[in-house]
């Protein structure tokens, strides 16, 4: 309260955060996260203040995180990974057919369940893969998957049924 007996407007602080990350080839991804404090003192105007900052904060992530800096080349062997003969493909390996998906079974699967559980007909998702990783759903790798994935749950939920005995 201020000195001369009147109530002095009360300042509430808002905080927005928005971050955004991104697979890339070669099992790469990047992030960038902004956050901002402002203080609103009229009440009416939390929400008008707090869709401005959301826009000001997507919009400025959404222009900086399209430099990715250093991308591996893909040249690199992982230290996991047998050496490739001199013919080419390491033993052990398989080469996919044109009918495969880059991603795990377990990945695909996934991704074909949230599809039945919530709807979702291929070209919707096809189209997220290619807004999100410039590719076709059958070419996402394990880390764009895990993207697509996360995103299909924070968007549409999660399996109906997962966890359940």
């Amino acid at each position: 309260m201020a000195d001369n007996g009147k109530d002095s407007p009360m300042a509430i602080t808002l905080e927005a955060n928005y971050a955004k990350k991104l697979g890339l080839p070669a099992y790469s991804s990047h992030q960038y996260a902004l956050t901002i404090r402002t203080e609103v003192n009229d009440l009416s105007q939390i929400q008008q203040a707090s869709s401005h900052l959301y826009r000001q904060l997507q919009e400025a992530v959404d222009r900086d995180i399209q430099q990715t800096g250093f991308l591996p080349t893909g040249r690199e062997q992982p230290k996991f990974a047998p050496p490739a003969p001199a013919g080419g493909q390491p033993t052990g390996f398989s080469r996919r057919t044109t009918s495969d998906w880059a991603c795990s079974p377990k990945q695909k699967a996934l991704i074909e369940r949230l599809m039945q559980d919530h709807g979702l007909g291929r070209e919707v998702v096809e189209e997220l893969a290619r807004t999100r990783f410039q590719c076709s759903l059958p070419a996402l790798n394990k880390m764009q998957a895990s993207g697509l994935i996360d995103e299909m749950i924070g968007t549409y939920g999660s399996v109906k049924g997962r966890g359940r005995s």
